[in-house]
């Protein structure tokens, strides 16, 4: 045998030797089968006509019109003075309210000038409307009035003009009681501000579990709301987000950069719950920190032989999950398994099926470590890996619920739900993370707390 040929047989049996005194590592890989689906999230607003009555009787106090001036035509000084509160229905499509007034009169008859007093109920309704650019308007029109006591003079024979006295209150209160209702509305329900905010808030990542490091961003795209129905007392309408929410459990997510709060949309008729498909991403690392503070120190022993898991790796190969387990003691080095994971219905969690050995570990751990296959290993570190993927359901969705309790959308408006289940649906394999499709379902509510001091 010549030299050269020598040589080639020592590197082919150098290269077979160590090609079996490790198996191999099986090799990375990605399937993209996750496809994003859009979320609906429906929001009812109810607001009741009782708010919007102590609103303006905190608008309108005391006194509402005054002219201290005879000479101006009217041979008339003239004070309407609010006399108690006002009270508001809501019929129609429009807030009629009723605002009683106390008058005092001074009259110039000529030879004297002579005083009265009495009390008017003035009749206003308001039309409100939203346009696509966020606003609220109001359209307000006098609905008449009625004499609660007619002022009389005094004096023998003179007569008061009472319904010029009528016209002149309504006409110059009109301007006071109608800007009350404008500023009320400027001031209270200023949508286009509140959903500003709201929009921005919603890119923000916000934390749901500390204890999971779960962090949740609402991705909204499009928002719109239903005609707004005034009845019964009532104002309803229905605020609705179409959005891509993402969960990543590990490091703070980088807030996505908020686009232009849209114009509004309008639509006739939408649900009152919603069904949230989120984009749920469990990192790689993440995961392996937490399956290691549950598997790093564990020792198996047979006989005199014994391995301790040192570390752990995770990563996909096609729709498999790879797990690379890594030992020292009797045997130094990696061993490899891989599993499906699988939405489990009946226990409501991730499991990941069929873990097992690679065939290369198998075939080396039956020539060198044969031990290792009859140890418990496997069915620990799947065990772990179950519990990892499963993440505690009902703990996250007590953390899901709790922020749902009052979370604060802007200055004036407070976010209410109720969330009635959490479930997991399917399990994707990408280069980084996990991907879960998490499903909410609930109903959440709208508050708007125009009240507080």
């Amino acid at each position: 045998m010549c030299m050269r040929s020598f040589f080639y047989v020592c590197i082919l049996l150098l290269t077979m030797t160590c090609k079996s005194s490790k198996p191999v590592r099986p090799m990375e890989s990605y399937d993209e089968l996750f496809a994003e689906r859009t979320s609906v999230i429906n929001i009812p607003i109810d607001l009741n006509a009782k708010d919007l009555e102590d609103m303006l009787n905190q608008q309108l106090k005391g006194v509402l019109y005054e002219d201290n001036n005879l000479r101006d035509g009217d041979k008339m000084m003239l004070r309407a003075e609010k006399k108690e509160a006002l009270s508001l229905q809501i019929d129609s499509q429009l807030l009629i309210y009723r605002v009683p007034l106390s008058l005092w009169i001074k009259y110039d008859i000529g030879i004297s000038k002579v005083e009265a007093e009495g009390s008017i109920a003035l009749r206003f309704k308001t039309a409100v409307n939203l346009t696509n650019q966020w606003k609220v308007s109001t359209v307000t029109e006098i609905d008449g009035y009625e004499w609660l006591e007619k002022p009389r003079l005094k004096l023998v024979g003179v007569q008061l003009p009472i319904t010029m006295v009528a016209d002149l209150v309504l006409k110059n209160s009109k301007k006071k009681i109608t800007s009350s209702m404008d500023a009320m509305v400027a001031d209270q329900f200023n949508l286009q501000k509140m959903m500003q905010d709201a929009w921005k808030q919603m890119f923000v990542p916000m934390q749901v579990s500390e204890e999971y490091n779960t962090w949740l961003i609402v991705n909204p795209q499009n928002v719109g709301i239903t005609p707004l129905l005034l009845e019964n007392n009532q104002i309803k309408g229905t605020i609705f987000f179409e959005s891509k929410p993402k969960v990543k459990i590990g490091a703070r997510p980088e807030g996505i950069y908020p686009s232009n709060l849209p114009p509004l949309e309008f639509r006739n008729d939408v649900a009152e719950d919603f069904e949230i498909h989120i984009n749920t991403r469990i990192s790689y690392t993440e995961a392996e920190r937490i399956a290691q503070t549950q598997l790093v120190g564990e020792t198996f022993s047979q006989g005199n032989k014994s391995v301790t898991i040192h570390g752990l790796e995770l990563y996909g190969q096609g729709n498999k999950l790879v797990v690379n387990t890594m030992l020292s003691g009797s045997y130094n080095g990696s061993i490899y398994m891989t599993g499906y994971p699988v939405y489990n219905t009946s226990k409501n969690s991730l499991d990941i099926e069929d873990l097992d050995f690679t065939l290369d570990t198998k075939n080396f751990l039956t020539k060198s470590a044969g031990w290792l296959l009859k140890s418990t290993i496997k069915k620990k570190v799947q065990d772990n890996l179950d519990f990892l993927l499963d993440y505690n359901l009902k703990d996250m969705q007590a953390q899901f619920q709790e922020q749902l309790k009052k979370y604060p959308l802007s200055e004036n408006v407070v976010l209410e739900g109720d969330l009635q289940a959490l479930n997991l649906r399917n399990a994707y394999l990408a280069a980084d993370a996990m991907i879960i499709d998490l499903v909410l379902q609930g109903n959440l509510n709208v508050k708007i707390q125009i009240l507080e001091e």
